[in-house]
């Protein structure tokens, strides 16, 4: 885990980021390795939440703890629906591409090992601010977090493992389960998922692929509404890291 200038830590960790295959390979190879890369850097950006969470849950102030506890259900509400999208659309399809049912049952299978502790932190960010207790969220985080950083990176040479068969239809159920996760309430997920990225990661990336200007939208009318919460993202809305503004030293 690295810190910043004034020695806090950061969030990279305590729950170690994952390699992406763009470090080591040419994403443009084969549709198999592209779609294991945007995979593995969503997988970063929920963990930079994840620790972001853990690193700056203790708060006395009711407002910090209400827009913490937002940030909180937010964050595990993005999880939940990323891995029913792969459940429900994203796996059954890719494995009809292929035409290999189960090729990646084994990654389903471990969804199961974190999805209860998910489900008790999505409900604890309805929490009332005034019953809030920092120890309950880092004792979810802490029981939930080995299991669940395993799986996403499991998950990754699962995906490079579809190499041997048809890119272009792999693309197209990828891009389709894309769209529908786009779907979701733009004054939250969009804000939240670009602070938490890093554009200086392994030296560099523009993950991920945005349309000219989209960024600015996001910044300057989709975050607005919840501003305050997305004072706990480890990044700006362009992607740089910055100090976590809760994390103690």
């Amino acid at each position: 885990m690295t810190s910043d200038k004034t020695g806090s830590p950061w969030a990279d960790g305590p729950w170690q980021l994952i390699e992406t295959p763009s470090k080591t390979e040419d994403t443009s190879r084969h549709a198999a390795v592209y779609i294991a890369n945007e995979m593995a850097f969503a997988h970063n950006a929920m963990l930079r939440g994840l620790n972001a969470l853990y690193l700056q849950a203790d708060l006395s102030e009711l407002q910090d703890i209400k827009d913490f506890l937002f940030f909180l259900r937010s964050w595990a509400g993005w999880v939940s629906h990323h891995h029913v999208l792969e459940e429900e659309q994203m796996f059954p399809q890719l494995e009809e591409v292929m035409g290999k049912p189960d090729f990646l049952q084994g990654n389903i299978d471990e969804h199961h090992t974190f999805q209860p502790i998910l489900k008790k932190l999505l409900a604890y960010g309805d929490s009332r601010p005034e019953d809030y207790q920092a120890s309950t969220v880092r004792s979810l985080i802490e029981e939930m977090a080995p299991v669940f950083r395993n799986h996403l990176a499991n998950e990754i040479p699962s995906l490079l493992a579809m190499e041997p068969y048809d890119g272009p239809a792999l693309l197209r159920v990828y891009k389709e389960c894309e769209a529908e996760a786009g779907k979701q309430d733009k004054n939250v997920i969009p804000p939240m998922v670009l602070g938490l990225r890093d554009i200086t990661f392994e030296g560099g990336n523009q993950w991920p692929a945005m349309p000219p200007l989209s960024t600015y939208f996001v910044h300057y009318i989709f975050a607005r509404k919840h501003a305050g919460a997305w004072r706990f993202l480890p990044s700006d809305s362009w992607g740089n890291p910055r100090k976590l503004e809760f994390a103690s030293s």
